[in-house]
């Protein structure tokens, strides 16, 4: 009798750990969920950090919003992995006078990439980036 009062005990224990293991299994697989959508999204805003550098950089010697700036934006979003149509790009002053600030606006809207946080973001996890400067561009009389 003693000999069959141990194989239940040792059934006993074996199903306490299997639930156990449930438990902290679906904790842990958030966990990774969760940091694999954290590090996606802080690439992200890693890209757009980086283009609204180049895209500043671009403007202040070009003179504001022209075509080439919005190239050098959307050549480095292309670089990160980013859509650029997904991306929604303003330069403010489109034509700003010598030595006045400008700023390069871009916002982004990441979607969870798994689905166990999907579920829970639905709308996505809105990005805004501004990089500001002033603009160096001399302008002839008349232009």
């Amino acid at each position: 009798m003693v000999h069959d009062r141990g194989i239940v005990r040792r059934r006993a224990e074996r199903g306490a750990a299997a639930a156990e293991f449930a438990l902290v299994a679906g904790l842990l697989a958030l966990l990774v969920f969760g940091l694999f959508d954290l590090t996606v999204l802080l690439n992200r805003q890693i890209v757009l950090v980086q283009a609204a550098r180049e895209g500043v950089r671009r403007a202040m010697v070009e003179g504001g919003d022209t075509p080439e700036v919005r190239e050098v934006i959307a050549r480095q979003l292309r670089a990160g992995g980013i859509d650029p149509a997904a991306v929604a790009v303003a330069i403010e002053p489109r034509r700003p006078a010598y030595g006045s600030p400008l700023t390069v606006r871009l916002q982004l809207t990441v979607r969870p990439v798994t689905p166990v946080l999907r579920r829970f973001l639905q709308s996505g996890v809105p990005l805004q980036v501004e990089m500001n400067g002033r603009n160096e561009r001399i302008r002839p009389p008349g232009t």
